[in-house]
Parts: C-alpha cells; sequence; structure tokens
C-alpha cells in the first residue's frame, strides 16, 4: 500500500508570515498537534512545503501569540506519495513526530499529510494485547491548577495525563493541546467535557484540570491492539483501566512500535537526534546494557529513544524497552544527550533488577507453597 492511498489530502496549513496564534487557534479547533508551513500557497491550498511548528514546542517556549511562525519553523523528514506504507511507519516512528508531510518529489508542493493514526489503521497487531505496549500511566488529580499539569507534562517530557479524582478513579484526559486552548486565549472559556466540569475557567490563574478535560477513551487490560481502531479515530489516545483506574496510555505510536522491521537481534530505533557521532555512541552504550541484562527480561524486541532539548540548555531522554512481556520506561535529564542516555541507562538497569528480583522472590514463595505439608 502507497502513502497516496491513505494520506489526508485536505491538509490545513500556514505560512511564515502568520502568526503563533493563528497556529494556536488552527490546532486547537482541528485537534492536532502540528501544522505545516508552506511558501507560495496555491488555490489548493497547497504550496512548497516549509517545514513544520509544533504546539510542545511552541508551549516549551513560551512563545509570544503575536511572533510570526518563521522563526519557530521545524525541519523534518518527508514523504512523497509513492512511498509505502512500511517506510511512513518507519519515519514516523524514527522523527518522533504524530504526523509527516507528503510532498511531490518533482515540486516540493505538499501533497498531504499522514498521520500516526492514518498508518495504525492499515496494520495488522495479530493477537497482541494493549498491556504488550501501553506506558504507565502518569496521572493528575482533577482539581490540579492548570499550570502544576504543564509543569508535570514538561517534567515527564509527556504530552497526555489521565485525569483522575481523589479515589483514583479515571475521570477524563488532558493534553498538551488542551492547555494550549487555554493558555493561548486570555477570554473567558467553557468546560470542554461537561461530564467532567460544568462550570467555566475564568482566567488562567484559576483554570483548573477539570475545567478542559476530555471525556477518555478507556479500555480494560487484555484488550487486542486490532480492537483499536476505531477508538484511535475518535481519540489520540486509549487509556487501559483496571477496576475503573488507569493502568497505561496506549497510542497509536505505541502500537506502531510493535510492527517495526525486525533484524534479529534487539532493534534500536533513535528520534530527535540529529548528530550522528552521539547517535552512534548512545547506541553503543544502549547495545552494551542489553547484552548485559539477556535473560532477565526474555525476548526484548526493540528500544525507542527520544531525544529532546530544552530552553534550560539541558536534555531529556525518554526511552520505551518493548519486550515480549510487556514495555519498560524511562526517562532521564543531563546537560548533553550522552550523559542523560548513561543516566537513563542506570534508571533502566534499576527498573529491570527490581523486577527481576520480585519475580524470583514470587517464584520461591510459590515453590515453598507447594512443599509445604498439608494440613489434616
Amino acid at each position: 500500500m502507497q502513502v497516496s492511498e491513505i494520506m489526508v489530502k485536505n491538509v490545513a496549513a500556514l505560512s511564515p508570515e502568520d502568526t503563533v496564534a493563528k497556529a494556536y487557534s488552527l490546532m486547537v479547533d482541528r485537534s492536532i498537534h502540528q501544522v505545516p508551513v508552506v511558501a507560495e500557497e496555491d488555490e489548493e491550498g497547497g504550496g512548497k512545503y516549509v517545514g513544520m511548528v509544533f504546539v510542545k514546542g511552541l508551549l516549551a517556549r513560551n512563545v509570544p501569540a503575536l511572533s510570526k511562525l518563521k522563526s519557530y519553523v521545524a525541519n523534518t523528514a518527508t514523504l512523497s506519495p509513492d512511498d509505502d506504507v512500511e517506510k511512513a511507519a518507519r519515519l514516523v516512528i524514527g522523527s518522533g513526530n504524530r504526523a509527516l508531510p507528503v510532498v511531490e518529489k518533482d515540486t516540493g508542493r505538499l501533497a498531504g499529510i499522514v498521520s500516526e493514526t492514518d498508518i495504525a489503521q492499515t496494520a495488522d497487531f495479530g493477537g497482541a494485547t494493549v498491556d504488550e505496549v501501553m506506558s504507565g500511566a502518569i496521572v493528575i488529580e482533577e482539581d490540579t491548577p492548570l499550570a502544576d499539569a504543564v509543569a508535570k507534562m514538561r517534567r515527564y517530557n509527556i504530552s497526555r495525563l489521565p485525569v483522575i479524582n481523589k479515589d483514583g478513579v479515571l475521570r477524563g484526559v488532558m493534553s498538551i493541546l488542551d492547555a494550549a486552548s487555554i493558555l493561548a486565549t486570555p477570554t473567558e472559556r467553557t468546560s470542554r467535557s461537561a461530564a467532567i466540569s460544568g462550570g467555566k475557567a475564568k482566567v488562567k490563574g484559576e483554570v483548573k484540570v477539570k475545567d478542559i478535560a476530555r471525556r477518555a477513551v478507556s479500555v480494560e487490560r487484555g484488550t487486542r491492539l486490532n480492537e483499536l481502531a476505531d477508538f484511535f479515530k475518535k481519540s489520540e489516545e486509549v487509556v487501559v483501566v483496571g477496576d475503573g483506574r488507569p493502568m497505561g496510555i496506549v497510542t497509536p505510536k505505541d502500537a506502531l512500535e510493535l510492527i517495526l522491521p525486525k533484524k534479529g537481534d534487539a532493534t534500536i530505533h533513535m528520534a530527535h537526534l540529529e548528530d550522528q557521532q552521539e547517535r552512534r555512541e548512545i547506541e553503543e552504550q544502549l547495545q552494551k546494557f542489553l547484552k548485559k541484562i539477556q535473560g532477565k527480561l526474555g525476548d526484548v524486541q526493540s528500544v525507542v529513544v527520544y531525544a529532546d532539548k530544552h530552553k534550560t540548555r539541558k536534555y531529556s531522554v525518554r526511552c520505551r524497552l518493548i519486550t515480549a512481556k510487556g514495555v519498560i520506561n524511562a526517562h532521564a535529564v543531563g546537560y548533553d544527550p550522552i550523559s542523560a542516555a548513561k543516566e537513563l541507562i542506570k534508571r533502566l538497569d534499576r527498573q529491570i533488577k527490581a523486577d527481576h528480583t520480585q519475580k524470583v522472590k514470587g517464584r520461591k514463595q510459590r515453590g515453598s507453597a507447594r512443599r509445604a505439608p498439608q494440613e489434616e
């Protein structure tokens, strides 16, 4: 299947001279996290592709709403209409972005856009379940101030949070895009989820998470990934619950990571890191680590690493280590990608040792219980 068969052709695009406020408005209205920027827009809304602006990046840098986009356009990988969907999946994972532009080779004109959701709709995940790919749920209470929720997303370098009540029960979900709808708009706004809150958010300083949280799409543990296709059409994430409490989150990208091409040994995929020397060094460190832990986790299928630079001049590195029995997540910060990656490996090692020790204790306890004499 080719990219041209699944791409969205009616693309919302902006020009370098448009403002950040206009970008926020467009992203909120269309529920998208990125907008392509084109020059020389034509009558069909297309034009020569320049780059992309991302809501996460704009908010992280506290960009003034009246600033022009030309100073914040990011270069991205591109697809062509005749590329196959497998290549699109690899590039989406490798870029770390939710969507990539489809650009005509000869003209450089923006022809469409392909998102992780579009690709996931074409995939067959076999008998795989949400338990195999879900990330652990980092949650936020519904009465938490919005500013604290945004700070938490930045601290963990994530884009969404399940919203819970004081009893830990799932009440909704919020994303960085939901936050942008308030942070970029100083006027009074009505709550987006009557099921969570029926009131109004007066000013930014008074906004609480429940004022902007959306109704969450949730499934139970053990649900097959193939059953999530319709859910992903309605929501950018699915919350995995147990007894009504968030246990994890699955996004289309999480599901796609499971079907990345395998090359025998565990494959390392890296995103957001342009320096090739740093990529090689981090990959070497990870390969050594994977050999060290061999036998403690079973089958390690792939490792996906996302590196991001922040305005504090620090780097954060996130890792999803995908095994046959589930996903292990870790996050670390450093003053350069190499030091951040080393700290990441230390955290992975501690987590894996703790999990391995717990499993060994569990086996010993079960063995002792079987050997114990039966009471008369």
